[in-house]
């Protein structure tokens, strides 16, 4: 249930320090987006940045991130245990969201960001989210009526709500487009706080394409995430341009989004997604749709849900013309928001008819989602097609049937999900530091690996040169957390330094952002390679075609003929990429050579690791205690057709012998050797 207040968030973060800067974002539209266009923005002036929205996307983690990158599912699991149980301890019976909240906030503490960009779950003044305690820069973006039961009936009456995370003495940026009234209210706020205003608004010169290139709503909220990041971070060294650039490349799903859903339909043509779920962003999305799809001369096709609770004829009002199609659905269950119920579809329906509104084409497709999807293609035949109405409906179209998302609202094409997968193994942690990765003194490493930090960095430049020279390709990060000195995880380390290095130009960094993956469990070799492989599977629903492995040379028989043969990955799918340490290369380092035939020996006679040698070695690496499993699910695992078995410790394996689902041998082509080649040099 949805219970504002700040006492029980306070109490939980009561012992939490907050040493990173906060960026506050309330408002009723554009909050995300901003967010997305700030983190765009810290991250091109290499700031470390966490970054905390709602509703999440796919899973209830991927609404944290830390720098370009969703935070793991064992390090969110970790946190929100603690929390909940602090939670239990006090008998405080906070909110989902107050434990959401607080756990995003340790998770920053323990990255040790420089900045955290928090977006308002509800309302501000009593906002969980309203608990920071070093803000640097509030922003008020374009505000609505949404949420009046808890916010008011007016809007003045709710902007007195998002005001209320104005701070004394702290910066406020104002989206200007809002009403004369609504800045009246946020000016008097902030005016009793000694709080400045800077009004976020179009200049008439200076900016070129940058902006008109966008929708005019997509404009002020860049404009708003600009005028804060220079009030925040005034000692950066890019131009206006160059910051514009930067945010206006960044994605925010689910808004104004064209996706593929050939997969789930055989539709080839493009499908526009977008949450508008309340007049304003309707207004926006029909706006879009007139401009851009109702040129065609075709009815728009609508696959609609919403909310339980929202008065709808208002959107459906703005949203649809005479002629056009219609199919109702109703989205799944939210996981952790229980209280988030839908509209029934054929109230959706009703409420078309009592507007007096023609419709071509109808469909009650209830919580069919699927089935709604493929009678609205078949309806539409080529013409344009929307999937609208609710952030939930967008959100369960991606999460349950994994629709691939293209990263531009002018994609034509629709997006085939990736078939390649490359896995760096990781082999120590980047901790940051101003040489980015060139001192030794920045890294956590072991003892024996002194001198080998340069060829880490290799091993990254050579992963990121196979993805580049192959568009149907992603990489993954492959390392756990396996310091007791850091959280940080070996993936997430080398993810770390390779955004913090620009990616050694190899990879434009609008690629990266949805190209690169982390994988934070594996404690070794072979765990490199299985779990990547059932990432990626989680990823994108589909199982590597091919597999490039990046490692030290002298791995090679380890991972490609011991760990890939063990799991039955075909061999002659998978290429590798070997680069050695100076000791290795030139033969001086004999008791590492020596090690090499002992570890290959050991992994022949145990080849998926459970007896207590090589089980033994990953307890050692584990000071965190990593999840044992291969799923974190049981409808993952019996949907996956992965052949498993968990023993009495709890951890999961392989059963030896037997097919998986990856080992089908009907495949294309392997990445030339030539290439592979060049990507070691």
């Amino acid at each position: 249930m949805i219970e504002l207040g700040l006492a029980r968030i306070t109490a939980l973060l009561k012992g939490t320090p907050q040493t990173w800067k906060a960026i506050h974002v309330a408002g009723t539209n554009g909050k995300g987006s901003i967010c997305a266009y700030l983190n765009a923005m810290l991250r091109a002036n290499r700031v470390s940045c966490g970054r905390f929205t709602s509703p999440h996307l796919v899973d209830r983690w991927d609404c944290i991130t830390i720098n370009d990158s969703a935070v793991s599912e064992n390090k969110f699991q970790h946190f929100e245990a603690l929390v909940k149980k602090r939670n239990e301890e006090q008998r405080l019976n906070a909110s989902e969201f107050e434990l959401l909240t607080a756990t995003a906030f340790e998770i920053f503490e323990d990255e040790q960001v420089e900045f955290g960009v928090i977006e308002v779950g509800l309302g501000g003044r009593l906002d969980a989210t309203n608990a920071l305690k070093q803000k640097t820069v509030t922003i008020i973006s374009k505000i609505g009526l949404d949420h009046q039961s808890f916010l008011g009936n007016t809007l003045e009456e709710i902007a007195i709500q998002k005001a209320g995370i104005i701070r004394p003495n702290v910066p406020c940026v104002v989206d200007a487009s809002n009403p004369p009234s609504i800045l009246e209210v946020i000016r008097s706020q902030a005016e009793a706080l000694s709080a400045s205003i800077t009004h976020a608004r179009l200049p008439t010169t200076g900016l070129g394409d940058t902006l008109h290139e966008l929708e005019p709503h997509q404009q002020q909220n860049l404009l708003c995430a600009y005028e804060a990041f220079r009030l925040a971070y005034p000692g950066h060294a890019m131009s206006t341009q160059e910051l514009l650039r930067t945010g206006a490349s960044a994605v925010w799903p689910g808004r104004l989004q064209s996706i593929s859903i050939k997969k789930i339909t055989g539709r080839a043509e493009p499908v526009l997604l977008d949450g508008a779920h309340n007049p304003q962003s309707a207004n926006v999305l029909s706006a879009f749709v007139e401009k851009r799809l109702r040129v065609c001369g075709k009815p728009v096709t609508w696959v609609l849900a919403a909310s339980a609770g929202k008065d709808i004829s208002e959107i459906l009002k703005i949203l649809l013309r005479d002629g056009d199609n219609i199919t109702a659905v109703e989205f799944g269950p939210v996981d952790g928001m229980p209280w988030v119920k839908p509209t029934k579809s054929a109230t959706i329906l009703e409420t078309i008819d009592k507007l007096g509104i023609s419709i071509s084409a109808r469909q009650d497709a209830e919580a069919d989602v699927i089935t709604g999807l493929d009678s609205a293609c078949k309806i539409s035949y080529d013409g344009p097609l929307v999937v609208a109405g609710s952030l939930y409906l967008t959100l369960f179209s991606v999460q349950k049937h994994k629709v691939p998302c293209s990263n531009s609202l002018h994609q034509t094409m629709p997006i085939e999900p990736p078939n390649h997968l490359i896995v760096v193994c990781c082999h120590a942690i980047w901790l940051g530091g101003p040489t980015r990765g060139l001192s030794e003194e920045e890294w956590l490493i072991a003892d024996f690996q002194a001198g080998e930090t340069p060829t880490f960095i290799d091993h990254i430049k050579a992963g990121l040169r196979v993805l580049r020279d192959d568009a149907n390709s992603v990489l993954m990060f492959s390392g756990g957390s396996t310091r007791k000195e850091t959280r940080i995880s070996e993936a997430g380390s080398y993810a770390n330094l390779a955004a913090a290095n620009d990616y050694f130009q190899i990879l434009p960094e609008g690629d990266a952002s949805t190209r690169i993956a982390r994988e934070e469990r594996a404690l070794d070799s072979y765990s490199n390679v299985l779990f990547s492989i059932i990432q990626f599977w989680s990823i994108y629903g589909n199982w590597p075609i091919q597999l490039t492995i990046v490692s030290h040379a002298f791995k090679r028989e380890r991972l490609v003929d011991c760990h890939c043969g063990a799991i039955r990955f075909p061999l002659n799918r998978v290429n590798f990429v070997g680069v050695d340490p100076p000791g290795m290369t030139d033969g001086s380092n004999k008791a590492a050579i020596s090690g090499v035939l002992e570890a290959v020996n050991q992994w022949n006679c145990d080849p998926h690791g459970r007896g207590a040698v090589l089980s033994s070695k990953r307890t050692r690496r584990d000071p965190w205690g990593v999840t044992k499993t291969l799923f974190s699910t049981e409808a993952d695992r019996d949907r996956s057709g992965v052949r498993s078995q968990i023993l009495e410790d709890g951890r999961e394996y392989l059963i030896d012998g037997v097919p998986q689902p990856w080992s089908d041998d009907s495949i294309a082509p392997a990445v030339s050797r030539s290439s592979l080649e060049k990507a070691a040099s």
